[in-house]
């Protein structure tokens, strides 16, 4: 055995100051690590063990509140269908109503279109012959020349305006 010591070089004193020291590491661990470790982990424990009985509760609750939840949107699903039917019939009504209206509006347009309408063709008709004139007046003024006085020219424009006036009644 001395030689097995001398072999690996073995120090009983240097062994022993060793073992010392680990048992104060350990005993420190423990103390200050192992100990706080513990109690922590017994906490956690505790807070899982709360939170699983909280969420059964919670789940329990859950359910009624579902419960409720079914029985309010089956009144509810059924005061809606009651209000609803309330609302076509209320609708249907004012619907009818605003039928009327509109088409009292839409004869009121159409007449008051129509009365444009009169208006804007004879203010174009007017136009057209004024326009018509002149250009007669010119073509007149070109043909005869120096040929017919003024008053025999105002004539003759008189005289072409009033026939397509009464070609224009005719149609």
């Amino acid at each position: 055995m001395d030689d097995l010591i001398k072999m690996f070089h073995i120090d009983w004193k240097l062994l022993t100051a060793q073992m010392i020291n680990f048992v104060i590491v350990i005993a420190a661990l423990g103390f200050f690590a192992l100990k706080p470790l513990v109690k922590l982990m017994k906490d956690r424990e505790e807070k899982i063990e709360n939170g699983v009985k909280n969420a059964e509760e919670m789940e329990d609750k859950l359910k009624e509140v579902e419960k409720l939840k079914q029985s309010e949107i089956k009144s509810g699903r059924k005061e809606g269908q009651e209000l609803i039917h309330k609302a076509e019939k209320d609708a249907e009504g004012v619907r009818q109503e605003k039928l009327q209206k509109t088409i009292t509006e839409i004869e009121k347009m159409a007449k008051d279109a129509r009365g444009r309408i009169r208006e804007e063709r004879d203010e174009m008709i007017k136009e057209a012959k004024d326009e018509l004139g002149g250009l007669i007046a010119k073509a007149l003024k070109k043909v005869t020349k120096d040929v017919v006085d003024e008053k025999t020219h105002v004539e003759l424009i008189d005289t072409a305006i009033n026939e397509l006036e009464q070609q224009q009644v005719a149609k």
